[in-house]
């Protein structure tokens, strides 16, 4: 059995997810068993993915959950106690029916250009989860040369320290910093997660810590800063470690998008179908006998 499952969550952008889940196929396919296919119950743009899901055969396990929440946050009550309710958050039904012992989420418009979870599974060791470290780039902790990526589990200031550096050295997001930092457990900082657009999880470590069997809320269901911040919160407030990974070498984040981020597109047709061309693009360069039509 391959040691992999993929867990990917689509909403528009059908032909940079073929291009996510074809580059690495091309790269890492030994180390992948089943790709669990998480399609939004809307979808931008009349976006349809029927040629990607018959171009991936039967490797291919796609849920539409019963509810779309977008990024709305959700009543941990419900959380806890139906499972249709919590499995509708982007990764959670991949998270809880892979039987594969690691588990790599990825977002849908990520080039991957070498063998990505090679590397990966030769670091995870005991870690919960491995991948790249941030968001150091709004960080006060990181503009203060305190913190980074490789240092972030020896750094743990206190709420009154925290409070000091946001205010000699205020980030982009500052003005959230307050509805999100708990003074009783201000670590790891508000910004603080592994991005989920290239993130492998061990799931041995990390099932037993996340709802419906531990305390750990999934990811996106609390969108504190970020999809990632409060399950990275809850889990390394568990004692559990993560392992920094730089992508640069293996994958990049909005390869085909000219700003750097992925939801310019989805709120703007024009970045939208530009970005999409670009996929086409690759598509027909690296895969000739995908089927560009819907």
């Amino acid at each position: 059995m391959q040691r992999v499952d993929v867990a990917i969550n689509v909403y528009g952008k059908p032909r940079q997810t073929a291009v996510t889940l074809l580059s690495l196929l091309m790269h890492s396919g030994e180390h992948i068993g089943r790709i669990h296919f998480t399609l939004e119950r809307r979808q931008p743009s009349g976006a349809s993915f029927r040629s990607l899901i018959g171009h991936l055969g039967d490797r291919v396990v796609v849920h539409r959950p019963l509810f779309w929440f977008g990024v709305r946050p959700q009543r941990s009550k419900w959380l806890m106690r139906w499972s249709p309710y919590r499995q509708s958050l982007r990764y959670q039904h991949a998270w809880e029916t892979s039987t594969a012992p690691y588990l790599f989420i990825t977002h849908n418009d990520v080039l991957y250009e070498g063998d990505i979870l090679g590397a990966m599974l030769g670091r995870v060791g005991e870690h919960v989860a491995i991948g790249p470290v941030g968001q150091c780039w709004n960080c006060p902790a990181s503009y203060a040369q305190r913190c980074s990526p490789k240092s972030f589990m020896r750094f743990h200031p206190s709420f009154r320290e925290w409070q000091q550096l946001a205010r000699d050295h205020p980030g982009p997001r500052a003005a959230h910093y307050d509805r999100v930092v708990d003074p009783q457990r201000p670590w790891p900082l508000p910004e603080c997660r592994i991005n989920e657009w290239s993130m492998l999880v061990n799931q041995e470590r990390a099932r037993p810590l996340t709802m419906p069997h531990g305390n750990a809320v999934p990811l996106g269901a609390l969108y504190g800063l970020d999809i990632g911040t409060q399950w990275f919160h809850d889990v390394l407030n568990s004692r559990a470690s993560v392992e920094h990974f730089d992508i640069a070498a293996y994958a990049t984040h909005a390869w085909a998008s000219s700003t750097g981020g992925g939801h310019a597109a989805l709120a703007d047709r024009g970045i939208y179908h530009t970005e999409e061309t670009r996929a086409a693009t690759w598509l027909k360069q690296n895969h000739p006998d995908f089927p560009l039509t819907n």
